[in-house]
């Protein structure tokens, strides 16, 4: 008699989910895409994903590319939901694309619908696509069977190679309006031709608009270390050899196991001067003429490398000083802990004209087995 009351009283505490909304009374979107249109209208880009029963009972899915102009996000996504069977949802969007001319002119505004509505997925990633962010989602042949899943798994993979930012919406959101701090989101391109699409770079930010200026593969992966953000793996090809007859072996490929960055700010009133220290501990990856077997030509590699990409960083810091771009929050620091200095300065026209001088050393611990 105790067990089933216990079950009659149990049961009284199992409620169902009050705003519980099921996928077979929806139209769900995991991916959008936001370009700039005609009279400067919105023009909004969704994958709608719907779930229907089948004929033996099963479930099965279908996609369908949709496309409608508007004066803002809600008026386009209106425009969606008169050409749509079940209600637009776009609660599970996992990736947002931007035309890149549609970011020039800043993507704050765009973005505070997605703020104000506590279903949206703030975690979703963002990237820019060069020409219409449209033609990204349109693609018909890729090797997932879903445009998200291939888009999202792209900018995974170019996250954890330490190629792009793990920025995301809520992060852009902080950093758009925090003064004194710029971001970078990824850059694609669609290869028409080839049905698919190619990680470019990163896309350097000043304040919530794009600069039209991008960092190439590997000047995104320099920056991302010089900030002290590393993925999974970061590997380095560098030329350290000038007169081999073979080409091959005037290069080096290095893995970095570990990285370790100090950024410092020094002044005399307010003129501002940055040391960049970046130390890497690395590994050799690939090194076809093979001549590290004594401490002094490993010592001879390793000031090669920390030469090299030393000078590779001072030319990535002239790209994003050139772009007004303070991808590294060196203003921000200067607002916390010198506040009397920041007071005295624009720093969005301070930025380009101080002195970042990086110093990058590099130590390998592993040469690879071959002798």
């Amino acid at each position: 008699m105790e067990k089933i009351l216990t079950m009659i009283l149990s049961l009284i505490f199992l409620t169902g989910c009050w705003d519980q909304r099921q996928y077979k009374d929806i139209n769900l979107v995991l991916a959008k895409a936001i370009d700039i249109g005609e009279n400067d209208n919105l023009v909004e880009t969704v994958t709608v994903q719907s779930v229907q029963r089948g004929g033996d009972g099963g479930m099965q899915e279908s996609s369908q590319l949709i496309s409608s102009p508007g004066t803002n996000v809600l008026a386009a996504r209106d425009e969606i939901n008169y050409k749509i069977s079940r209600e637009f949802d776009p609660s599970k969007v996992q990736v947002m694309l931007f035309g890149d001319q549609l970011a020039k002119k800043g993507i704050a505004l765009i973005l505070d619908e997605f703020y104000r509505n506590p279903r949206n997925n703030l975690q979703c990633k963002l990237a820019i696509v060069e020409g219409k962010a449209s033609e990204a989602l349109g693609l018909k042949e890729t090797l997932e069977p879903r445009i998200n899943k291939y888009i999202d798994d792209l900018l995974e993979s170019a996250i954890k190679s330490t190629h792009a930012t793990d920025m995301n919406m809520q992060m852009v959101a902080r950093d758009a309006l925090s003064p004194g701090v710029d971001f970078a989101i990824p850059y694609l391109t669609v290869l028409s031709e080839s049905q698919l699409i190619k990680y470019k770079g990163l896309a350097l930010f000043h304040g919530d608009s794009y600069t039209g200026v991008n960092l190439t593969p590997d000047q995104a992966q320099l920056i991302l270390l010089l900030s002290g953000k590393r993925g999974d793996h970061a590997s380095i090809t560098t030329k350290i050899n000038e007169n081999e007859k073979i080409r091959l072996l005037n290069y080096i490929s290095i893995n970095v196991m570990k990285s370790n960055q100090k950024l410092k700010i020094e002044n005399e009133g307010t003129k501002i001067k940055v040391k960049l220290k970046l130390n890497l501990t690395a590994r050799v990856l690939e090194y076809p003429k093979n001549s590290l077997f004594n401490y002094k030509k490993i010592e001879k590699v390793n000031r090669k490398l920390s030469n090299n990409i030393t000078k590779d960083a001072e030319e990535v810091i002239k790209v994003v000083q050139d772009a007004n771009s303070d991808v590294f929050g060196i203003g921000s620091r200067i607002r916390a802990y010198y506040p009397e200095i920041w007071e005295q300065i624009n720093w969005d026209k301070e930025f380009s004209h101080i002195e970042i001088v990086p110093e990058v050393k590099v130590h390998l611990v592993e040469t690879g087995i071959i002798k």
